[in-house]
Parts: structure tokens; sequence; C-alpha cells
């Protein structure tokens, strides 16, 4: 056996080492739990503002499909009279103008969705948790229409 033959085996045994040890530094990592966001946090709402980890603006009929986003500066606040929100600019409806608050749930998500009477687009912002949906929607005046997915998620509060 020559020098060349003993560098070269000795080389290939390091390499497959550290790709294994690289591979299982990512199973691990992988596989640890991630501390809850920061925007998912259990937070109470306070003076109608409700916080929000990102908005969208949707078609109605398609509500995970998003025309724009913002995860930057989302604002969602539930005032007296309206609802002032702001995906690319703030914007204020009455509560009239609803159509219908709908939610929708998946991993690590809690969307609320508002349609409107005049508009196919829709307003949809991601609240982070189910509790905090709940607060949102109890936030709502009684007048405004909930979808049954809705209904639910407002009755069980999470």
């Amino acid at each position: 056996m020559d020098w060349m033959t003993v560098l070269g085996t000795v080389g290939v045994i390091v390499l497959q080492g550290l790709s294994f040890w690289f591979l299982y530094w990512l199973w691990k990592k992988l596989r640890t739990p991630k501390a809850p966001r920061a925007g998912a946090a259990p937070l109470a709402i306070k003076g109608g503002a409700v916080p929000v980890v990102a908005t969208f603006t949707g078609l109605r009929g398609l509500p995970w499909v998003a025309l724009a986003t913002n995860s930057l500066n989302p604002v969602l606040r539930i005032e007296s009279e309206q609802l002032v929100y702001r995906v690319l600019r703030q914007r204020e409806r009455p509560f009239a103008d609803i159509r219908q608050v709908d939610v929708r749930e998946a991993y690590g998500t809690f969307n609320l969705i508002f349609e409107f009477h005049d508009a196919r687009r829709t307003f949809v912002a991601n609240v982070g948790t189910a509790a905090r949906g709940a607060q949102a929607l109890a936030q709502l005046p009684p007048g405004v229409p909930l979808s049954a997915r809705a209904q639910a998620a407002a009755a069980d509060g999470h």
C-alpha cells in the first residue's frame, strides 16, 4: 500500500463521518420543538387592536389564495362602528359592509376571513391562535354575520 491509497481512504472515511454527523444534526434540529413565535404568544386584545401575525387580500371562495400580503406592519382594529385593517394601505369599513366572517385553521395559523357585500376581494387576518381568534370574534358586534365555523370557534373559545 502506498501513501496515496492510505490518504485517500482516510479522506473518504472522514468525509463520510462528517456527512453522517451533518445529517444527524439536521435531523435533531428539525425534531426539536420550536419556541412559539412572538405573534402567536397569548395576548389580550386591548382597545380593539387585535395582534396579528400577517394580513392578506384574498378572493371570495378561494380562502387560501392571497393576492397581497403584509407581515411587516399588519393592522386589525375593531372599533365601535367600523373595522380598520391594513394590507397594502389602511382601510376602514363599517360593520354593515361585512357580508360574512369565516375562519380557517391550519398548523400554526388561525385566519379570520372578512367578506364584504360590495367586493369580490376579502380581507384575511392571521391571528396566530384559536384563542386569539375567539377573542377577536367576541369583539365584533352581534349584527355581524358569522359562518358556522366562526360561530363554533367563537363558542369554543379554545
